[in-house]
């Protein structure tokens, strides 16, 4: 069974050879890896030649837009990576992050082989921060209650999106295969955000998936951001942003999916996010609106600590009001 991986890349030619070199590595050698360069520097682009001298035909650059333009932005990107895949499966590896597990395609093709109404392969991820600390499962929430889940085969397991939503997280790209009509299903990413499109893309797929299976194993490596950095793009957007535009993705997927779950999850996320939200303009002085985003937040997700506080901004809405008569 053929799986395409979908690389996207930016000005990181170090960083991508190592997750191209763990691509290669993969004892499933039925692969068609497609590698998305959105828009690198020259520079970038001209190490390419070296590059692909060490890898082989299963390898694919696209390049889009001229050297250094300003990038379509990885939801775009990784689409039209996808309208490029040839095969049945389809998975994602960022490019500075890495598959650490040479079996996980493999174990992966053969769940999917076993059960033809598969259609989401999860597998789990150890997480590697700035500061040297090591997170060794990223979903315990799963991994903990892995005895009360059906197995299906090569010691995976069948899991619905309840015990999703209960695990405390969503699986990053890094973790997915999926069957490449289940992308097409609903429409690939969504392009109006390049910021938490993976958890939009990921709960939609969890929605209209006819099974889903979930791997213990640690098959890949993630990087996780460093903050002081402005070195992935979620990091060049402010705090404040990056939390209005993650409530708009909560929004959406609320909007998007029909599993009562699903939806009570994404709107209970979008109630702490514009208590972020409600913090970050009560301390700029805007009293207001952090009353009315605290008041929304309130109905989300009600705590009589937070009740109190909307009756303090409420308090110092007013006084806001009323100072210029004194």
């Amino acid at each position: 069974m053929l799986v395409s991986v979908v690389v996207a890349t930016r000005n990181r030619p170090e960083l991508l050879r190592a997750t191209l070199l763990a691509l290669k590595a993969q004892t499933h050698q039925a692969l068609d890896v497609i590698v998305l360069d959105d828009g690198s520097s020259a520079s970038a682009r001209a190490r390419y030649g070296d590059l692909w001298r060490e890898l082989d035909e299963r390898f694919r650059l696209v390049l889009q837009g001229q050297d250094g333009q300003r990038g379509q932005g990885p939801s775009a990107s990784r689409n039209q990576a996808i309208q490029c895949a040839q095969g049945e499966l389809v998975a994602f590896c960022d490019d500075d992050d890495l598959w650490i597990d040479a079996d996980h395609l493999r174990r992966a093709v053969s769940a999917f082989t076993a059960h033809p109404d598969l259609d989401l392969y999860i597998s789990n991820q150890r997480v590697v921060y700035s500061d040297g600390a090591v997170r060794e499962d990223w979903l315990p929430g799963l991994s903990a209650h892995l005895p009360e889940m059906p197995t299906l085969t090569n010691g995976c397991h069948q899991i619905t999106a309840e015990q999703l939503c209960r695990s405390g997280g969503f699986a990053h790209l890094n973790m997915l295969l999926l069957r490449r009509t289940l992308l097409l299903q609903v429409g690939g990413f969504w392009e109006s955000v390049n910021y938490e499109e993976d958890r939009d893309l990921f709960w939609r797929c969890v929605d209209r998936a006819r099974l889903v299976a979930y791997s213990p194993h640690v098959t890949a490596q993630h990087h996780a951001p460093d903050r002081s950095k402005q070195n992935n793009v979620s990091m060049t957007i402010p705090p404040a942003d990056r939390w209005l535009m993650a409530a708009m993705v909560s929004r959406h997927i609320a909007m998007s999916v029909s599993n009562p779950y699903i939806v009570r999850l994404s709107l209970k996320h979008e109630g702490d996010l514009l208590r972020h939200l409600s913090e970050h303009c009560s301390q700029n002085g805007r009293h207001t609106s952090a009353r009315l985003l605290a008041l929304q937040a309130l109905g989300a997700k009600f705590t009589w600590k937070w009740a109190l506080y909307c009756v303090w901004l409420q308090v110092k809405s007013l006084m806001s009001v009323l100072s210029p008569f004194r």
